[in-house]
This record gives C-alpha cells, structure tokens and sequence, in this order.
C-alpha cells in the first residue's frame, strides 16, 4: 500500500471494506445466509412437545328446533414426539450441510464484490488518466494548428497542411469528449459498487506474489474456490434428503397429553366435568400408493443433478484459473510492449518534429507521429489496467483473495457462523422474533448487534 496520503484520499483498502460494508449485493447475501440458518431450529422442532389449544360450543335442539341446551369444550393437548424413524436426525444434517452451502455461497459474492470494487477503482484511475491525456493531445494539437496557420501566412505551408491541422484536433476533441464520458460511466460504476462518490484517489498499491504457473493456480484453486465448495457442500445436503425420505417408511411414536373441561347446560347438564388423559400412539406407513417411494426417487435425482453440478463447478474452476492465469501473463507482454511503443514512438515524433521543420516531413507525418505515441500510451495505461484485475481475478478464482489483500482484507468481518448459533440456541422461544426489517437494515452488516425482539 502506498504512503504519505494526502487528507481525505481515499485507498483501495477504504474503498473495499466500504463496499463490504454496506454493498447491497453483500448485504442480500446475508440475509439469504440468515434464512438457511433457521433450517436447522426448523428441523429440531420436530422433538420439541407441541402444545395446542381446543374449544368447540354446540347448541341442542330439539325436533321443533327449541333450546335443549348447550354443551362449551375446552382443553389443551400436548404432543411429545419420542422417536421419528432417523428424519429429524436425517434433517439436522441436511440442514446443516444447506447452511455450509450458503455460507461457502456469501463468501464467493463477498469475493466478486471486491474484485469488483477493484476494477471499478482501477477503472476510474484509468480513466482519469487517459482524459488527462486526450487533454495534452488536444492542446499539442491547438498549438501545432496555430503554428500551422502562421505558416502558412507566410506562405510556408499550404492550405491543405493546415486542414489536415484542423482535422486531426476535431477528431482529438471527440476522443476527449469519448474519455470523458468513459470516465462517467466509471465514476457511476464506483458509485453503484461501493456506495460514494470516487473523489481523490489514491494510487493503486502493490501487486502481491502470484503463482509461478498455471498449474499451481489451478491446484490452490480445487482446494479453495468457494463456488467449488459450495456444490460439494450442496451435494451432501441432497444425501441427507436421500436419508430423509426412506426414513419416511420407519415408525414414529409420540407421547399424547390432554386435559378437557366440559360445561353442559340443560339436558346436557350431567355432562359437566373436567377430563385428563395421557396415552402413547404408534404408526408405521405399509402402503403409501406410491408416495414414498417417489419422494426417495424424486431425491436421489437431486442427489444425481448435485454431483453432475461438482463436476460442471470442478470443470469451471480449472478453466477459470487457466484463463485468469492467461490474462495476467498477457497483460504483463502487453505492458512491456507498449512501453517499448512509447519509448520508440517518443524518439519517432521528437524525429519528425525536427525534420518538420526543416522542410524534409510533412506536416501529415507529425500529426500521425504524434497520434501513435498518444495511442501507444493509453495502451499502456489500458494493459496496466487489465494487469491489477487480472491478478485479483486470479486470486479470486484461485479461492484465496484475502490472503492476497493480506491485513487489509475485510473479509471475515461479518461472523456468518454468529446467527447459526444464535437462532439454535432460540430453539424454544415461541415468540423470538427479529426486528422488522425495514427498521433493521444494519442487520446485513458486519458490525451488526444480532439479537431477537423480546
């Protein structure tokens, strides 16, 4: 990272733990997480006791619809599961291994927002800095079109050098005009992806160490890419479906408590009386039609579509690390070749200037010199560009950008394991509600204080 920054100037750190922060992207993906983690409490309630309720009122009648009088029903019934045949167990696991999923999920958008951020800074420093040279070339240009002009006032050069003047710094206007609205467009990019304005923007610091080849790339990369543990994660949750869905056959038992009060009024005054009961029911599904047997089959196809998705996610990871190793290596050629550009189209123009003005170029061959070494160096502003994003991509591919960001990194910050276990300890709270959301939006932040509303 560079130092001595003026006050006020924003770093690529403050621009990557802002878009950490508060990136909507991020903060969705939060959420999400945050949903998945009450699949567990969800499957632990099936060996938590119900308790319900009950009332009913009947009014007697008789045959010419008189008033016999009313029976009033009211009561509790508590219901205790004691044994499930293994599909809470079943659940729990595939609850948990839906919530690795998801967290393996956050961190691989976490990754693209801040390779995104990255870009969307590299891009406004790139752009920055080729408006500042559209701009020297349209000056060069106004100065090369007023000595023209005198020129040919003195008979010097013809009307045809000064037109081909006028017409190289009109299309030189409309290249700033382009560079200005390119850096528009970067500026709302930043915006979109980091929340603020870019205002004084550091340079980017340092690049870190990347891998010597491709195939260390794509060896990190099998190991680590978060989308590639995902589908893994993924493909246990649909096993355990698998075991969930046969455990449909097995029995279930359940421990059945109930009290009831009735209070009858006229001839149904003798039923008057309060009645408690306790009992134990068994069942065991024989004949389902076909239902379980479809359930099962229906999972197992999941389970088959998850390991065909590890194999599509091992497939892609290897050719992305390929590729972003590509990209690296051909914009590091890219950035000595235009150096090498800049440094012989330097030489050429300073060339033509001097044999310019000595009546042996014209003035056509200044103005081309001139235009190839504008263009060798937006080249290299574009390939050094393209170098700083490449590398990140790699590392991003590569499943290890917070090692590459090194102390810097925010990512981590937000504690994705911190609800899990909040809401499993909640398990028994009937009423352990979150606040409402659009007055808790800060929940989706990594400094958020979690806790239900009591």
């Amino acid at each position: 990272m560079s130092t001595g920054t003026s006050a006020g100037a924003e770093t690529l750190s403050d621009a990557i733990r802002a878009a950490y922060d508060s990136n909507p992207v991020v903060g969705a993906a939060r959420a999400q997480l945050r949903q998945v983690d009450e699949t567990v409490p969800i499957a632990l309630s099936k060996t938590r006791p119900t308790v319900n309720l009950t009332g009913d009122f009947t009014q007697q009648l008789a045959h010419d619809f008189g008033n016999t009088g009313q029976i009033w029903r009211g009561g509790a019934q508590l219901v205790q599961p004691i044994y499930q045949g293994g599909r809470v167990r079943a659940g729990v696991s595939a609850a948990e291994a839906q919530i690795a999923t998801s967290r393996a999920r956050l961190r691989e958008t976490e990754y693209q927002v801040i390779v995104d951020t990255i870009a969307a800074y590299a891009d406004v420093l790139k752009s920055n800095s080729v408006v500042a040279l559209n701009e020297g070339q349209v000056k060069l240009l106004s100065e090369q079109l007023r000595a023209s002009q005198d020129r040919f006032e003195v008979g010097d050069l013809t009307r045809t050098d000064v037109a081909q003047s006028e017409a190289r710094l009109a299309a030189a206007t409309a290249q700033l005009q382009a560079a200005n609205g390119q850096r528009i467009l970067a500026q709302q990019a930043y915006r979109r992806i980091v929340g603020h304005d870019p205002v004084d923007l550091e340079p980017l610091p340092a690049l870190p160490e990347t891998p010597g080849n491709d195939e260390d790339a794509r060896t990190t990369a099998a190991d680590n890419n978060p989308g590639l543990a995902a589908v893994r994660f993924a493909e246990r949750a649909a096993m355990e479906n698998v075991h969930a869905a046969k455990a449909a056959h097995g029995p279930t038992v359940n421990l059945n408590a109930g009290a009831l009060y009735v209070q009858g009024r006229g001839i149904s005054t003798g039923l008057t009386g309060f009645t408690p009961s306790l009992s134990v029911s068994a069942g065991m599904p024989l004949f389902t039609g076909g239902l379980i047997a479809a359930q099962v089959r229906q999972a197992q196809a999941a389970q088959s579509q998850a390991l065909e998705n590890i194999t599509l996610a091992e497939r892609t990871v290897r050719e992305g690390a390929t590729n972003r190793y590509t990209e690296l290596r051909t914009s590091e050629a890219l950035i000595g070749s235009a150096k090498l550009q800049i440094s012989a189209n330097e030489l050429a123009a300073e060339g033509v200037r001097q044999e310019n003005e000595v009546g042996n170029r014209d003035v056509l061959d200044v103005l081309n010199a001139e235009q190839e070494l504008l263009n060798s160096r937006v080249n290299l502003v574009q390939a050094e560009r393209d170098r700083y994003v490449a590398t990140y991509r790699l590392f991003q591919v590569m499943g290890t950008l917070e090692v590459a960001l090194g102390d810097e990194a925010p990512i981590g910050r937000y504690d994705a394991a911190a609800n899990a276990e909040r809401v499993r300890r909640m398990g028994w709270q009937e009423f352990g509600y979150d606040p409402d959301p659009r007055q808790d939006r800060d929940r989706n932040r990594p400094a958020a204080v979690v806790g239900p509303t009591q």
